[in-house]
Protein backbone atom coordinates (compact mmCIF):
# COMPACT_ATOMS: atom_id res chain seq x y z
CA UNK A 1 0.00 0.00 0.00
CA UNK A 2 1.35 3.28 -1.08
CA UNK A 3 2.10 5.80 1.87
CA UNK A 4 0.19 9.64 0.56
CA UNK A 5 3.15 12.29 1.15
CA UNK A 6 1.28 14.67 3.07
CA UNK A 7 -1.36 12.65 5.30
CA UNK A 8 -0.40 12.38 8.53
CA UNK A 9 1.27 9.12 10.29
CA UNK A 10 -0.69 7.31 12.87
CA UNK A 11 0.74 4.03 14.78
CA UNK A 12 -1.83 2.00 16.39
CA UNK A 13 -1.20 -0.87 18.88
CA UNK A 14 -3.90 -3.43 19.96
CA UNK A 15 -3.57 -6.81 21.45
CA UNK A 16 -7.36 -7.57 19.55
CA UNK A 17 -6.88 -7.49 15.70
CA UNK A 18 -10.02 -6.86 15.22
CA UNK A 19 -9.82 -3.31 16.74
CA UNK A 20 -6.86 -3.08 14.81
CA UNK A 21 -8.62 -3.83 11.31
CA UNK A 22 -11.87 -1.34 12.81
CA UNK A 23 -9.28 1.74 13.24
CA UNK A 24 -7.70 0.97 10.02
CA UNK A 25 -10.95 1.18 8.47
CA UNK A 26 -12.04 4.05 9.40
CA UNK A 27 -8.74 6.18 9.39
CA UNK A 28 -6.97 4.53 6.17
CA UNK A 29 -8.96 7.62 4.11
CA UNK A 30 -7.80 10.44 6.02
CA UNK A 31 -4.48 9.03 7.78
CA UNK A 32 -1.14 6.51 6.95
CA UNK A 33 -2.21 3.73 9.41
CA UNK A 34 0.19 0.90 10.63
CA UNK A 35 -1.24 -1.08 13.19
CA UNK A 36 0.24 -4.16 15.34
CA UNK A 37 -0.81 -6.58 18.11
CA UNK A 38 2.54 -6.82 19.19
CA UNK A 39 4.02 -4.36 21.72
CA UNK A 40 8.01 -5.05 21.29
CA UNK A 41 7.25 -4.46 17.53
CA UNK A 42 5.56 -1.36 18.81
CA UNK A 43 8.37 -0.32 20.63
CA UNK A 44 10.35 -1.07 17.67
CA UNK A 45 8.32 0.98 15.57
CA UNK A 46 8.18 4.53 17.17
CA UNK A 47 11.94 4.13 17.43
CA UNK A 48 12.09 3.37 13.28
CA UNK A 49 9.07 5.06 12.14
CA UNK A 50 8.25 8.68 11.43
CA UNK A 51 4.88 9.13 13.18
CA UNK A 52 2.79 11.93 14.04
CA UNK A 53 0.06 10.35 16.36
CA UNK A 54 0.13 6.97 18.38
CA UNK A 55 -3.18 5.51 19.36
CA UNK A 56 -2.91 2.24 22.68
CA UNK A 57 -5.66 0.12 22.96
CA UNK A 58 -4.86 -1.68 26.44
CA UNK A 59 -5.93 -1.08 29.64
CA UNK A 60 -3.24 1.32 31.47
CA UNK A 61 -0.51 -0.41 33.33
CA UNK A 62 2.55 0.36 34.82
CA UNK A 63 4.53 -0.96 31.59
CA UNK A 64 2.01 0.98 29.25
CA UNK A 65 2.78 4.64 31.87
CA UNK A 66 6.77 3.62 31.23
CA UNK A 67 6.14 3.94 27.28
CA UNK A 68 4.01 6.87 26.93
CA UNK A 69 6.52 8.73 29.38
CA UNK A 70 9.38 7.30 27.01
CA UNK A 71 6.97 8.64 23.90
CA UNK A 72 6.65 11.93 25.24
CA UNK A 73 10.10 12.75 26.07
CA UNK A 74 11.47 11.49 22.85
CA UNK A 75 8.46 13.11 21.01
CA UNK A 76 7.24 15.47 22.99
CA UNK A 77 4.32 16.90 20.08
CA UNK A 78 3.51 13.62 19.47
CA UNK A 79 -0.44 13.24 20.60
CA UNK A 80 -1.01 10.30 22.40
CA UNK A 81 -4.15 8.77 22.14
CA UNK A 82 -5.28 5.83 25.34
CA UNK A 83 -8.32 3.47 24.75
CA UNK A 84 -9.60 1.17 27.57
CA UNK A 85 -12.38 -0.30 29.91
CA UNK A 86 -12.72 1.65 33.33
CA UNK A 87 -13.25 0.48 36.10
CA UNK A 88 -11.99 0.21 39.43
CA UNK A 89 -9.09 -1.98 39.42
CA UNK A 90 -7.50 0.64 37.14
CA UNK A 91 -8.28 3.70 38.81
CA UNK A 92 -4.89 4.31 40.46
CA UNK A 93 -2.91 3.62 36.83
CA UNK A 94 -5.71 5.80 35.57
CA UNK A 95 -4.87 8.86 36.79
CA UNK A 96 -1.33 8.43 36.37
CA UNK A 97 -1.16 7.62 32.87
CA UNK A 98 -3.51 10.88 32.04
CA UNK A 99 -0.39 13.17 33.08
CA UNK A 100 1.34 11.50 29.66
CA UNK A 101 -1.72 10.70 27.38
CA UNK A 102 -3.50 13.29 25.49
CA UNK A 103 -6.85 12.08 24.92
CA UNK A 104 -8.53 8.68 26.65
CA UNK A 105 -11.37 6.60 25.06
CA UNK A 106 -13.05 4.98 27.86
CA UNK A 107 -14.86 1.73 25.88
CA UNK A 108 -17.54 1.31 24.59
CA UNK A 109 -16.75 4.55 22.24
CA UNK A 110 -18.96 5.20 18.93
CA UNK A 111 -15.54 4.79 16.60
CA UNK A 112 -16.98 7.22 14.17
CA UNK A 113 -16.98 10.44 17.13
CA UNK A 114 -13.25 9.67 17.89
CA UNK A 115 -11.69 9.54 14.37
CA UNK A 116 -13.59 13.11 14.30
CA UNK A 117 -12.06 14.09 17.58
CA UNK A 118 -8.46 12.47 16.79
CA UNK A 119 -8.61 15.50 13.86
CA UNK A 120 -8.44 18.35 16.87
CA UNK A 121 -5.27 16.25 18.16
CA UNK A 122 -3.30 17.64 15.26
CA UNK A 123 -4.20 21.43 15.21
Amino acid sequence: MEKKQDMKNIIIFSSDASMCLSFLMYLHADYNVTTTTDFSVLKMMISYLDFDMIIIDTEPSKKIETFCLEVRSKKPNVPIVLTYVYDNHVKDFDKNIRQCANTIFYKPFDLNEVTKQLTSLFV
